[in-house]
């Protein structure tokens, strides 16, 4: 009995240890009350709503000026955003601005091999600091979207399956490709990769944690 109460009392002194006792892994019910994440860039963020209406921040905490709140469905199908690409504040203008995307069609679960084309008519709205106010401007994209096989990946000391997601939007003028992780199991995919085929640039923003909000 005095072994058996030692073997007890040493596990509950090791689970007691910061980083000894196992991580809780995220599950779809704490999208609900919000996940926090990492990605390459060092930046933090948070995900939370359902997954008919994802809430993203991709840059939480703020530091600086730098702003890109999204909502999107499953969190990959996007919807709006509020965006300043910068940690210095500009008089007047800026990068970025606030956008809203309208999507032909109803957006489907993410099936492997499957493809999803669609028109995308998006809204920008700018405050250029001038007494005429914010201005709004319109265009439109084509966008096709496409889904990877699942697979699996380990963050933050868990195993989700994890299915990649690529779409390529393309008008006179932009040619660009967004690429998310979307997680099946939990109902929300996050961004990871960005390249600008006209501009010659490629971000990549692969996640490197995954926690539970607490």
């Amino acid at each position: 009995m005095r072994a058996l109460s030692l073997s007890l009392s040493l596990a509950l002194f090791v689970s007691a240890l910061p980083g000894l006792a196992a991580a809780r892994c995220v599950t779809a019910e704490d999208l609900a009350t919000g996940i926090t994440f990492k990605r390459q860039d060092g930046r933090g963020g948070l995900v939370s709503g359902t997954a008919q209406s994802v809430k993203i921040d991709y840059a939480t905490p703020a530091k600086g000026s730098w702003t890109d709140k999204r909502t999107a469905q499953r969190g990959i199908y996007e919807t709006a955003q509020d965006y300043f690409p910068s940690d210095v504040p500009y008089v007047g203008g800026g990068p970025g601005g606030d956008f809203t995307y309208s999507l032909s069609g109803k957006p489907p679960v993410p099936t492997a091999g499957k493809t999803w084309k669609t028109r995308v008519k998006v809204t920008m709205t700018k405050d250029y600091g001038t007494e005429a106010g914010p201005q709004k401007s319109y265009g439109a994209l084509d966008a096709v979207y496409s889904f990877q096989p699942i697979t699996e990946a380990k963050l933050s000391g868990c195993t989700y399956r994890i299915q990649p997601v690529e779409a390529t939007f393309t008008n006179a003028i932009n040619h660009y490709t967004q690429r998310w992780i979307y997680f099946p199991d939990l109902g929300f995919g996050l961004e990871t990769r960005v390249t600008d085929h006209k501009a010659g640039t490629d971000t990549k923003l692969g996640l490197t944690a995954l926690k539970p909000k607490g």
